[in-house]
């Protein structure tokens, strides 16, 4: 009976002949009426969850199936319908709601005697809500029992949907080779299905070949992508699935953006805008309004690239999740490129915000989870001694031994953490610190050229400094940059300096052809002290136009940096007596703390010319990704 139950709901799913639909309908209905209540399928939610298929957010229209299962007799259409408003509710990002659906889900499932996919929809439900929540262990721990319980079903569909968290949780963790295994391995599943029935899948893995390519570049993922997109399209419009459709022209103007035709990418977002607003109920509309505002500020068209990410960011109003985290982050970047400093500083707050915010949400929920592991081995002891009477005093000196190790390794672990915790602080604050007297004098200059010129160097010079300042904050939260980001930053610091000393002095890069600047990481802002000392110190009071020159070079496991200037140069053992450099003893801190997490052996050396005129100085850092 179970498999007359399937076939006929595929039959009903994927049919559109109406007489096929009206006997498949009957025949589910009658075989409720005599087979339903022993049964684990419910005929009901078969029957109507047929039709939610085509409006995943229409909310009334599911509603209307959810109200009508829970108000069954049988506990199977009951789970049913909370199954239904739990991902009504977490898709909704009502997350109080959706965990108390969820207790209720796990509660009728402890009062059946079901062995079909019942356990899995729970396991499924408890993961995508620490999804949306964005508790990643606890994510971790119900996808690989999702994907367990799929593989014990030997369900394909199954196995994809808890690959999908998987992959979710490694991209948000950046493990890149983790995410791509389970992408693959995902793939293997999804070719073997029909596109035009599951075009969702089809997308979703063309979004993760996409996402690929912007870390790689690889030409072949574009290609796939695109293969995969185009399969998609055909069930998507054959059946009218709306958000089907608008998804394939977000991946397809992101195809286009990254090949550069940017008028293209412009028609297919419009396209996805125009199919997304037929979805009722459809709220992702920020997701499409912001690579609008990017294609329209790539193109140089300010104005709009505004007026865009403004729409964006409507549609995410009073949201706190990772993703709006991140859409400030952007929206920051597109106000301050189009010159709307006020808002690119309210959406940087609100990012740094947000990012607070989840971090410390993720920090109480571990702490709530220890705690309650703690509690839970503490009366397992207290069952084991009391059922244990005769060796009683032994368990109790065994016990305090434990328990007095446990508490000096905790408060010891504790202390570490805290040590840590405070390098890297002071470790950022150093990152992030440029030399005040820099910032002073810019200022300085700042205002005498608002003195003396009207706009355009004026604005220039401002510029320059906002993003010198944005990006020194930014590198305070990370550990290394790569070198194509060292090397802009160090051009935008250089420039402002060529505008404090005009005709003062000359710089230039020199990469080596081959290097992976944009793969290859060090420190941040790491070579910025040792310019700045060659210019502030070297270059003063020369009669002559000073040079710096900053060279990048691979060799062997290390990557060498070398920065040569031809400033008057000092004596070196006189300037150390008379002055110690602070930003000296900073990078040398700096590289202490980063040799003992990477196990390294990174180093500088400061060589003179003859006659001390100009220095030399050699970094050697070793190769990171």
């Amino acid at each position: 009976m179970i498999h007359a139950f399937e076939a006929h709901f595929r039959l009903l799913k994927r049919n559109t002949f109406p007489s096929t639909k009206t006997y498949t309908f009957f025949f589910l209905l009658f075989s409720n009426l005599f087979y339903g209540q022993n049964d684990c399928n419910c005929a009901i939610y078969i029957v109507d969850n047929a039709e939610l298929v085509q409006n995943k957010t229409d909310s009334l229209s599911q509603f209307q199936v959810i109200n009508k299962l829970q108000n069954s007799k049988f506990k199977i259409c009951q789970y049913e319908g909370i199954n239904l408003e739990f991902h009504y509710y977490n898709n909704q990002s009502q997350f109080e709601k959706a965990f108390r659906v969820l207790n209720e889900q796990e509660s009728i499932l402890n009062q059946m005697d079901c062995n079909n996919d019942l356990l899995f929809k729970l396991i499924y439900n408890k993961a995508r809500y620490y999804h949306i929540i964005n508790d990643f262990e606890k994510l971790s721990n119900f996808a690989f029992k999702a994907l367990a319980e799929a593989e014990r079903l030997n369900d394909s569909e199954k196995k994809i949907k808890s690959i999908q968290e998987l992959v979710y949780l490694f991209t948000r963790i950046n493990e890149d080779d983790k995410n791509w295994k389970y992408i693959k391995r995902a793939e293997a599943l999804i070719i073997k299905l029909n596109p035009e029935l599951y075009p969702h899948y089809y997308t979703w893995l063309a979004f993760e070949y996409e996402s690929k390519y912007a870390l790689t570049e690889r030409k072949s993922l574009i290609d796939s992508t695109l293969l995969f997109i185009n399969a998609a399209k055909k069930g998507a419009f054959k059946y009218q699935r709306f958000d089907e459709i608008t998804k394939c022209y977000r991946v397809e103007e992101a195809c286009a953006y990254h090949q550069g035709d940017l008028k293209k990418a412009l028609v297919y977002i419009d396209s996805a805008i125009y199919y997304g607003k037929k979805i009722k109920g459809y709220r992702d509309l920020s997701g499409l309004y912001l690579p609008k505002a990017w294609d329209h500020l790539d193109l140089g068209e300010f104005d709009a690239a505004n007026t865009w990410m403004d729409s964006s960011l409507y549609y995410i109003k009073n949201k706190h999740t990772a993703a709006s985290m991140m859409l400030h982050r952007q929206a920051s970047e597109i106000y301050e490129t189009v010159g709307k400093l006020d808002k690119a500083f309210k959406s940087y707050k609100q990012y740094v915000h947000l990012k607070d915010s989840i971090l410390n949400i993720e920090k109480v929920e571990k702490i709530n989870e220890l705690e309650q592991k703690y509690n839970k081995v503490k009366n397992e002891q207290r069952i084991v001694s009391l059922e244990k009477t005769k060796q009683l005093y032994m368990f109790i000196i065994i016990g305090g031994l434990l328990l007095v190790l446990s508490l000096i390794f905790f408060f010891r672990q504790r202390s570490l953490k805290n040590k840590q915790k405070i390098l890297e602080t002071e470790q950022r604050l150093n990152r992030a610190r440029i030399n005040p007297h820099f910032f002073f004098n810019a200022m300085a200059s700042l205002q005498r050229l608002s003195q003396q010129e009207k706009s355009v160097q004026t604005t220039l010079y401002t510029s320059r400094l906002a993003k010198i300042m944005r990006q020194s904050l930014e590198n305070t939260y990370e550990e290394v940059v790569c070198i194509e980001d060292e090397i802009d930053f160090l051009t935008q610091y250089l420039e402002i300096q060529k505008l404090r000393f005009p005709n003062k002095f000359e710089y230039q890069f020199h990469i080596d052809n081959g290097l992976e600047i944009n793969e290859l990481k060090l420190p941040g802002m790491l070579t910025q002290p040792f310019v700045e000392n060659a210019i502030e110190h070297g270059f003063k009071n020369i009669d002559y136009v000073g040079k710096i020159d900053i060279h990048f070079k691979e060799q062997d496991q290390n990557i060498n940096i070398t920065i040569k200037d031809n400033g008057k140069g000092v004596n070196l053992d006189e300037k150390e007596k008379t002055h110690k450099s602070r930003a000296m003893q900073i990078i040398k801190d700096r590289l202490f703390l980063f040799n003992k997490q990477h196990s390294s052996n990174a180093n500088y050396k400061v060589l003179k010319f003859d006659n001390f005129t100009g220095f030399i100085i050699e970094i050697a850092l070793p190769k990171l990704y």
